[in-house]
């Protein structure tokens, strides 16, 4: 690798490689001497790199191996004596648990030790039972308990003489979202999003491969209340085991990625922005003109409706090119989707498809909900058979029989704004299509979907450009997936709400008027 180049690529990484040390370290004076120890490492090997696409696995790789060096040396220093002419039969834990010399290191290894350890060690010194009665406890031969009990007693006293340092997660802990694209609910929001630990957990193997000890030093979490949690992340496929050490299994958007993407996405960005109000602009009487019911809304309505449109057929166009249903990657609930983590969630639009023939209706229903001021709640039709069925209705004017249930239910979609009275008559708030209108405004729509299809193209490649820095050697297969997932904030999102910021896309819905959703009438 020629000299100029390899110093344009550290300087560009040195930041990623700072963050990596702040949070593996106690101080920010230790954090920077090892960024100097990395980054002197890689410019003394990376010279002998043959192929450049390398240097960023070749990077994080030797920042692994540096701090997993540094930190040896950290454990070498002693902080209590023990000579090694102890007597075997010499217990010096019971001497601690009498004398209440060293506890603190007694109660920190004990805080580390695995389960099957910790169960029988705490049984014999703290619940002063028997081998025998031990054994009966925890099912095992007492030979095996003695096994455990000698075993123990070797990796604590092995424990007490190193020093051992929290992690910045103990003090700091980091966020993390899980997002998710493809079949079904995301069954990971309740398993990560509400769980702070599991968060930390996922953060904290993702760029270096840790046994459970380092774990619980790393987010400064006794291991036993960590053990189910590690089990849990393992048994759902976010964390990969390699003998003893996990490494976490799915791409984090951190916020130093985001910050550097955010510079080199938003021209490209701008441009999207740009066409869709020009195409809106120019062609609203034809717009209209397709016929399609509520074509007579407001011109604030009709501009939110037809960006969510072009927006999401673009994006949908530019997507079947990256990935497609039948290559998604299985996850352990046996579904296809795209799963990754987040940092920082900053807003983005909430999508949800209801497909006509998959819930037996005679209307499919497309939703772009806005997060920050949604103009409607897509979940009070996902998942709702009974709220679809009367809005099908609805829209095909069925409702001169209704009984008292559905009766109930118009009347909460008209308290929502899901439907109007109208002349006595219960309407639909929303768009509704027939195939032959949709077909009509697609067409009228292509040019322009054509032309942020090829900006989403740019986008992708820069996502990628980026992703690729910051992403662990062995998540790299993922980057092109999960980029195109990006692509889908980044493409949609950011120029709409560049739209928003400006005043052309305002989130004061018009009253019965639903802006950002619509549904089609099936043949």
């Amino acid at each position: 690798m020629k000299q100029k180049e390899l110093d344009e690529k550290i300087t560009a990484a040195s930041i990623s490689i700072l963050s990596y040390c702040v949070s593996r370290t106690s101080n920010q004076q230790d954090a920077e001497d090892l960024a100097q120890d990395i980054l002197y490492e890689i410019v003394k090997s990376a010279a002998n790199l043959r192929d450049d696409r390398a240097f960023y696995g070749f990077m994080w790789k030797v920042a692994g191996n540096v701090y997993k060096q540094w930190y040896r040396k950290k454990l070498t220093v002693n902080v209590c004596e023990l000579t090694d002419d102890v007597h075997e039969d010499y217990d010096e834990f019971a001497a601690v648990l009498e004398d209440n010399s060293d506890t603190y290191l007694l109660r920190r290894e004990l805080m580390l030790l695995s389960e099957k350890y910790r169960r029988a060690t705490i049984l014999y010194y703290l619940e002063n039972k028997t081998c025998v009665e031990i054994s009966q406890i925890l099912s095992i031969s007492e030979s095996m308990v003695k096994y455990l009990l000698f075993k123990s007693r070797k990796i604590l006293k092995e424990g007490m003489i190193m020093e051992r340092n929290f992690g910045e997660q103990s003090y700091n802990p980091k966020n993390l979202n899980m997002m998710y694209m493809g079949e079904g609910p995301n069954k990971y929001w309740d398993l990560i999003n509400t769980n702070k630990i599991r968060q930390n957990i996922l953060w904290a193997c993702y760029n270096d491969s840790l046994n459970e000890d380092e774990i619980a030093l790393q987010i400064g979490v006794s291991l036993p209340y960590i053990e189910n949690d590690i089990k849990t992340l393992t048994d759902v496929w976010l964390l990969k085991k390699d003998g003893n050490h996990y490494r976490t299994n799915i791409i984090i958007l951190t916020e130093d990625f985001e910050q550097e993407k955010a510079s080199k996405l938003l021209p490209i960005q701008k441009e999207i922005a740009e066409k869709l109000k020009e195409f809106n602009d120019a062609n609203e009487t034809e717009i209209r003109n397709v016929g399609f019911h509520k074509n007579d809304m407001s011109l604030t309505s009709l501009n939110w409706h037809m960006i969510t449109m072009m927006l999401f057929y673009a994006y949908s166009a530019v997507g079947d090119k990256f990935f497609c249903n039948e290559t998604r990657p299985v996850t352990a609930f046996g579904e296809h989707a795209y799963l990754w983590g987040v940092e920082n969630v900053k807003g983005g639009f909430n999508c949800c498809t209801i497909n006509a023939e998959e819930w037996k209706a005679t209307i499919s229903m497309f939703f772009m909900d806005w997060s920050s001021r949604p103009n409607l709640h897509h979940s009070d039709f996902y998942a709702n058979r009974k709220w679809v069925k009367m809005y099908d209705k609805i829209v095909h004017g069925d409702t001169n029989n209704l009984n008292e249930f559905e009766q109930e239910i118009v009347a909460e979609m008209i308290h929502k704004g899901y439907v109007i009275n109208e002349d006595e008559r219960v309407l639909p708030a929303m768009p509704v299509y027939t195939n032959e209108q949709l077909t009509n405004m697609v067409e009228l729509q292509k040019p322009v979907i054509d032309e942020i299809g090829i900006l989403f193209e740019k986008l992708h490649k820069e996502i990628v450009a980026v992703l690729k820095n910051h992403v662990p050697t062995h998540l790299k297969s993922q980057v092109n997936d999960i980029a195109a997932m990006g692509l889908f904030n980044d493409g949609t999102f950011v120029p709409a709400s560049l739209l928003n910021q400006s005043g052309y896309l305002s989130t004061e819905w018009v009253p019965g008027e639903i802006a950002t959703s619509y549904a089609v009438l099936a043949e």
